[in-house]
């Protein structure tokens, strides 16, 4: 017993015993009791995930299949990285066309407006300087300036004045249309209907003008039209349609 203890003898042993406290020694050793449950608890629930993950190792049918397995991950991942690399490529590809094709439309559309923007001052005898668009959710609104710099929306202007700024923005697509492509003739019905004299003559002479770059006609039954086309367009041709 001394050896086990540690000492040299039973008053030795015994001085020892009599100074601790049963109480601390108590708690101790249901605390130790604890922490071995606890342990042999996490011991068997090791145990328990390590059946069941050998089970699996088992249903998938040994090193091989895990092998070939591992291997199928990594062709599918080789693939997505490939399919993810193309996709950027033709994400960035169209942004890249996107940005060109706004480009050419800016650049294509500033020479069309600045165009527009002349006949339809000549056309307002100046009331207007031309028009213009402002970005809006989903598209464009297109907005007509006037001359004291302020602005108006088309569609609050009026038929008059409306009808000219439509007819400006023709003529200088046709003029755009013609530039690149075979010419086609612009036919127009009538359009000057809410026109005055003034503004007749303005738009006949632009007609005349027009005719340089292709054929233009124009559908009537107000005779007097026609007297201010052959005074403003020299060479206009009048044909009566019975």
């Amino acid at each position: 017993m001394s050896a086990e203890l540690a000492v040299e003898g039973f008053e030795q042993a015994r001085s020892i015993l009599d100074v601790l406290d049963l109480n601390s020694l108590a708690i101790e050793k249901a605390e130790g009791e604890q922490r071995l449950r606890d342990l042999v608890e996490a011991i068997q629930q090791q145990l328990i995930r390590q059946t069941r993950a050998a089970d699996k190792l088992d249903d998938i049918g040994g090193d091989s299949a895990v092998a070939r397995i591992d291997a199928e991950r990594r062709t599918v991942l080789l693939e997505i990285q490939e399919k993810a690399i193309r996709y950027i490529e033709l994400k960035l590809g169209v942004m890249a066309a996107g940005n060109a094709l706004r480009v050419y439309r800016e650049r294509h559309r500033s020479g069309m407006m600045a165009r527009a923007s002349d006949a339809f001052a000549l056309m307002t005898r100046g009331q207007y300087s031309g028009p213009t668009t402002q970005p809006v959710k989903g598209g464009e609104v297109l907005i007509a300036l006037q001359r004291d710099g302020q602005s108006k929306v088309a569609d609050g202007l009026s038929k008059g004045a409306r009808f000219q700024l439509y007819l400006a923005l023709r003529l200088a697509g046709y003029y755009e249309f013609a530039q690149f492509r075979p010419s086609v003739p612009f036919i127009a019905d009538d359009i000057m209907e809410t026109f005055d004299h003034f503004r007749s003559e303005e738009v006949f002479r632009l007609f005349g003008e027009m005719a340089s770059a292709g054929q233009v006609i124009y559908l009537t039954h107000h005779q007097h039209l026609c007297e201010i086309a052959k005074t403003v367009v020299p060479g206009v041709a009048i044909h009566n349609l019975g």
